[in-house]
């Protein structure tokens, strides 16, 4: 008795095509290789964890692209997807690594705003930085920062004495440099 080969991946990822969930028997039989392959390149499961799920993504986007080649299999095509994908990856991790290096946190206290930051990259960074902080603390950072309050303004404001002010905002620019490092 004859027993039945395999699937190939080139059939598999034709077939995903029109049936969809055969996709996955290909993520069944690379998802192991492809994170051990990410996390050399990118030294941390997470980033590995989110290359592999891209590439899978971009793998079943561009199906139609594949030809099978003498010279280049499945395997080939889809590994070298991985790998510009994990790239590309680090290379997004290295401007956001920068991004923050740009802000000099041990000096937020001597800024007088943050429009001092031209750069429309590095406010919208701060911005999903500060959503990330406890509503009061980031009220008060945006009232100091965006909209150039002074302490007794705040204070006022947020009907707070002055050294609560200011011991708030000592613990929201720690908490947003934490957050901000956290998020390279």
């Amino acid at each position: 008795m004859k027993t039945k080969s395999p699937l190939s991946d080139v059939r598999i990822l034709k077939s995903s095509q029109n049936r969809p969930w055969m996709f996955g028997i290909l993520v069944d039989r690379y998802q192991e290789a492809f994170l051990r392959k990410g996390f050399h390149i990118l030294r941390s499961h997470d980033l590995a964890e989110d290359a592999v799920q891209e590439t899978f993504i971009k793998i079943y986007k561009y199906a139609h692209k594949f030809s099978k080649r003498k010279d280049a299999s499945f395997r080939s095509w889809a590994y070298k997807i991985l790998t510009n994908t994990c790239l590309s990856l680090s290379s997004r991790k290295i401007v956001e690594s920068s991004r923050v290096q740009n802000v000099d946190f041990a000096n937020l206290d001597t800024m007088s705003s943050i429009s001092d930051y031209d750069d429309k990259e590095q406010v919208s960074f701060v911005k999903s930085v500060l959503v990330r902080l406890p509503t009061r603390l980031s009220r008060l950072l945006s009232l100091y920062f965006f909209e150039e309050k002074s302490y007794k303004e705040i204070a006022i404001l947020e009907r707070l004495s002055l050294s609560s002010v200011r011991s708030g905002l000592h613990r929201a620019k720690k908490q947003f440099k934490d957050i901000a490092i956290e998020m390279i």
